[in-house]
């Protein structure tokens, strides 16, 4: 019967994890910085398509929003964001668009009102930052599961994987949009298939008891 061990070395594992997580809220902070650029530009503001989408809003969300201010002043947050105001006697609140775009996620009511070149980088930031999404999970999975035998040769795959997507971001969101994530695209594709195959060779081995 086979057992396994963790060793020592197992800490560049948990380390090298931790390097993809931040490396994954690094690519994500990219993106947070061209909502605060776009959707809160003077020029995007002031469309007559922005001012009649704010209307709709204010008069889909105004009851829940009440609501919502109401429920948060029961729990001692008393103060109204700029979206939110008193007016008159009674209390009547309104409810204006997230500032940041929100929930458009690049292809929504919001920022088909951007310009052209905006729309273009905002989505390629956007889709490099879900294309790492889309893989980290069973990337930590197999590395921390091949770690386990393998430790010092996961991390460094797993460094590997962190380095590839970010040269892949940076490519996506330089001029050239998708033809430059190609390097960034080698890079990570072949850690993240050696990782595959070397949780499968840990299973296996597992198994066979070796």
């Amino acid at each position: 019967m086979s057992s396994l061990t963790i060793s020592s070395d197992y800490g560049y594992v948990l380390v090298s994890a931790g390097v993809i997580g931040l490396t994954q809220l690094f690519i994500g902070g990219s993106v947070m910085k061209l909502r605060k650029k776009f959707f809160k530009c003077e020029s995007y503001l002031k469309q007559q398509e922005v001012k009649d989408m704010a209307e709709k809003h204010m008069v889909a969300f105004q009851a829940s929003y009440q609501h919502l201010c109401l429920s948060a002043f029961a729990f001692g947050c008393a103060r109204l964001s700029w979206r939110g105001a008193i007016i008159g006697s009674a209390p009547q609140l309104h409810t204006m668009p997230n500032d940041l775009g929100y929930p458009d996620t690049g292809c929504g009511l919001y920022a088909k009102h951007l310009p052209y070149d905006q729309w273009v980088e905002f989505n390629n930031a956007q889709r490099a930052h879900y294309n790492m999404i889309e893989v980290s999970g069973p990337v930590l999975a197999c590395m921390l599961t091949a770690g386990l035998r393998i430790p010092r040769v996961s991390a460094a795959i797993g460094m590997l994987f962190a380095l590839g997507r970010y040269v892949y971001a940076n490519g996506y969101k330089s001029k050239q949009g998708a033809d430059g994530r190609m390097v960034g695209a080698v890079i990570g594709g072949l850690s993240t298939m050696a990782l595959f195959f070397s949780a499968i060779a840990t299973g296996v081995a597992t198994v066979a008891g070796m």
